[in-house]
């Protein structure tokens, strides 16, 4: 969450004056968007997800009664309930990299009338398709990007890019070992792992969860003050529409 909150922060810091719609299009949970309505409550929230089934969207309408945050299982029924009708950002936090189409993908969202000329994209993930691996293929990735190539499909379907970079520096080496025991020893695919194979291990969590923070922030002070792009195991891009302010 503290990667995303800093990106949103240093990116759209004019949206954090006033009420703003944001959209996060297959979140998978709600647990981020959770987290940055604490931080940013002037901010209504969408959480879309086409895995949300009736049972847990009627959990979500009690459990979020009252909040700034509001979850459905397509855009439309979303669009349809929106307070206004605008939506200031679309998150699509390592999304992308699951749709074979990607470009065809961006392409379509922006047909909608709710997005705008002034609706901005925050757009993660993976990077590398050297490190493409068995996680990979456990969760279903069809591949891995380098900022380049994230930057070239955006355009192509239609979005301006105007930031890119890369971040979990400390996390390249970890996985360019891996992707070497793998090629050494190839796996079984069912013995690929995911993230629903993590288990807590509580202080751990933390330590691991600071020194990823610790290397966002000193990626992007290096970045910013030094001009100096480091390789990272994530990959983002901020980027707009192309529609004309008076389109729609």
């Amino acid at each position: 969450m503290e990667v995303i909150y800093s990106l949103l922060k240093s990116l759209c810091p004019e949206l954090l004056e006033r009420e703003a719609t944001i959209f996060d299009i297959g979140c998978g949970d709600i647990y981020l968007i959770q987290q940055l309505s604490k931080r940013i409550p002037q901010w209504q929230f969408y959480a879309v997800d086409t895995a949300f089934d009736d049972e847990l969207l009627s959990t979500y309408d009690v459990e979020l009664k009252g909040s700034n945050i509001r979850a459905f299982n397509s855009l439309a029924s979303a669009y349809k309930n929106m307070a206004v009708g605008r939506v200031d950002v679309i998150l699509l936090l390592d999304v992308i990299e699951h749709i074979e189409n990607d470009i065809g993908f961006l392409a379509d969202l922006q047909q909608s009338n709710h997005i705008s000329a002034d609706t901005k994209f925050l757009i993660t993930v993976p990077a590398y398709q050297a490190l493409f691996c068995s996680h990979d293929v456990f969760l279903a990735h069809h591949r891995r990007y380098s900022s380049r190539l994230l930057a070239t499909n955006v355009r192509k379907a239609g979005l301006a890019p105007f930031e890119t970079g890369y971040f979990f520096g400390s996390l390249v080496m970890p996985r360019v070992v891996q992707v070497a025991i793998e090629m050494l020893f190839p796996k079984k695919k069912d013995d690929a792992k995911g993230v629903g194979a993590w288990k807590s291990k509580g202080g751990i969590d933390t330590f691991v969860k600071n020194v990823l923070l610790f290397d966002f922030k000193a990626s992007q002070f290096l970045s910013q003050k030094l001009r100096l792009t480091l390789p990272g195991l994530s990959t983002y891009v901020f980027c707009k529409t192309r529609k004309s302010r008076d389109a729609g």
